[in-house]
């Protein structure tokens, strides 16, 4: 089981590596785009639009990463008052709550990326972007949001959890 569950982890870093690079880049584009708007008075046809898709790119594809390293956000105040196999089973149905919305994702994205796609639409802009890119973003987050659950649901039942170091933090393998 550990090995599915370091190649489940794997899989899903490649994205964030992949939406940390595109974070960079997005700064560069809204750097630039800033200084050609209000400093050359030439603003650009394409850094709103790239920026956008960026965007969705880094919050959909990095969600299930940050389930499987507990590094989301979530509210503790009940979470921390509870310890043991009830603290466990806590977290596990945290996790199984998460996955209904994923699916949610997973289907209607699906279904409006098939939409564009057969419909062949494209972005009202001079790009003219194929909607079916960034629609797939959506139920390809939810695919890995809910492989994530699955992954963090295993790693509760078969791993240790994360040990805390002395400043907070938490050490990872």
């Amino acid at each position: 089981m550990h090995m599915v569950i370091k190649s489940i982890e794997r899989f899903e870093r490649v994205f964030v590596y992949l939406s940390a690079i595109f974070m960079g880049l997005l700064s560069v584009m809204v750097f630039y785009e800033v200084i050609a708007r209000y400093v050359f008075d030439s603003p650009t046809i394409w850094a709103n639009e790239l920026s956008t898709y960026l965007l969705q790119f880094i919050v959909f594809f990095s969600m299930g990463y940050l389930v499987i390293k507990d590094e989301h956000l979530k509210v503790t105040f009940f979470l921390d008052k509870v310890k043991g196999r009830a603290s466990k089973a806590l977290k596990i149905f945290n996790h199984l709550l998460i996955i209904p919305y994923a699916s949610i994702l997973l289907i209607y994205g699906l279904n409006v990326t098939k939409t564009t796609f057969e419909r062949d639409a494209t972005s009202p802009t001079l790009l003219a972007v194929p909607l079916w890119i960034p629609n797939s973003f959506i139920f390809l987050g939810g695919a890995l949001l809910i492989l994530g659950c699955i992954c963090a649901i295993l790693k509760i039942i078969f791993e240790q959890p994360a040990e805390e170091t002395e400043e907070g933090g938490k050490i990872y393998d």
